[in-house]
């Protein structure tokens, strides 16, 4: 068998694994909820597949197909959370809250080590550590992460089952982080154009905010759960919606929904008013940051990189597409950005 047809046959597999959790996970939607709204929420995970295929355009249809998704999920982890939700301590008593040295730090996570980084990445994480300013930027690995945070055993015992993904892991140490320590969590493949980040650890709490963004997300452009802040006297915020993490892994062995960190911020906020009203303050910012993934592969044009620049540097990139370094026989903006010319 050629690589080609090995490489075809493992993305088929994978194509049913996938299909045989959405199933499941359609199933197990239907038992705390209904019939119907469980096949609501796989209709909308279809349309979310179409439009990560269509360069997510999204049509009003399926907007309207989205948030009746969101809306049916916020009720399925509040019956499946059952008491729990009503009887947590969000005051959090029971916690002495030490002053951290790494609250001023900038976290980034690469689990292989920057050594192994593709590209874009590499770039990226350059990008950030260039526009730190006094903000020691530490860079999370397999080898490294322990030395930060504190994960409990049963959560690693499951992490080497394969009961909880590297992905799914990944959102509990950003969660974890902050609320040990707080400072200022962004994902691998953010691209950072100006020495913005000093002025959002100013603030008590801090997310990028998109209010008239259109796309029909669980945070509606409200916040965004790969660019995350606080202080440490928010800390207990992040503990909070960490452990209603780990409330729900204690519990399951099965994800039912990709997007689930992001429900649990929402959940935070509905049931701690402190939470939502320091989620409500977020000043909006970086209205553009989707923008510049969607032309890395056309040619670079100096007039759109300053229009895109100036209402956004931070800009969301992505590892998991491959992008040409030429398009008309110019460089594209991808060549720029790899070429550190961006």
């Amino acid at each position: 068998m050629t690589k080609k047809m090995q490489g075809q046959l493992e993305k088929i597999k994978r194509v049913i694994h996938r299909c045989v959790e959405e199933v499941d996970a359609t199933r197990k939607i239907m038992h705390l909820t209904s019939t119907k709204e469980g096949l609501e929420t796989f209709r909308a995970k279809i349309d979310m597949q179409v439009m990560n295929h269509n360069g997510n355009y999204e049509n009003n249809m399926r907007k309207k197909h989205l948030l009746r998704k969101h809306d049916i999920m916020i009720r399925y982890y509040e019956r499946l959370f059952g008491d729990f939700l009503k009887t947590y301590d969000y005051t959090h008593k029971d916690i002495t809250w030490k002053p951290s040295c790494y609250s001023n730090c900038i976290w980034v996570c690469w689990w292989q080590g920057l050594e192994n980084a593709p590209d874009i990445v590499k770039a990226c994480i350059e990008s950030i550590q260039k526009n730190a300013g006094n903000h020691p930027v530490i860079v999370l690995t397999d080898e490294n992460y322990k030395q930060y945070v504190t994960i409990p055993r049963w959560i690693e015992e499951k992490r080497s089952k394969g009961i909880i993904t590297r992905t799914n892991y990944s959102d509990l140490l950003r969660l974890s982080l902050l609320a040990e320590h707080g400072g200022m969590w962004l994902d691998a493949t953010f691209f950072c154009t100006e020495p913005v980040l000093d002025s959002y650890f100013q603030k008590p709490l801090w997310s990028i905010k998109r209010p008239d963004y259109f796309h029909a997300s669980v945070a509606g452009g409200y916040f965004a759960g790969y660019s995350l802040a606080c202080n440490e006297n928010n800390r207990f915020m992040f503990a909070t919606i960490r452990d209603f993490f780990l409330n729900y892994w204690k519990n399951n062995d099965t994800m039912v929904d990709y997007l689930m960190v992001d429900y649990m911020i929402v959940l935070a906020q509905k049931y701690d008013s402190r939470i939502a009203k320091e989620f409500a303050e977020i000043e909006p910012n970086n209205s553009k940051c989707d923008e510049l993934v969607k032309i890395l592969g056309r040619s670079y044009n100096e007039s759109q990189w300053v229009e895109l620049r100036k209402e956004t540097a931070l800009f969301k990139l992505t590892w998991k597409q491959k992008y040409p370094l030429e398009a008309n026989g110019k460089p594209t903006f991808y060549k720029y950005l790899i070429d550190r010319k961006l």
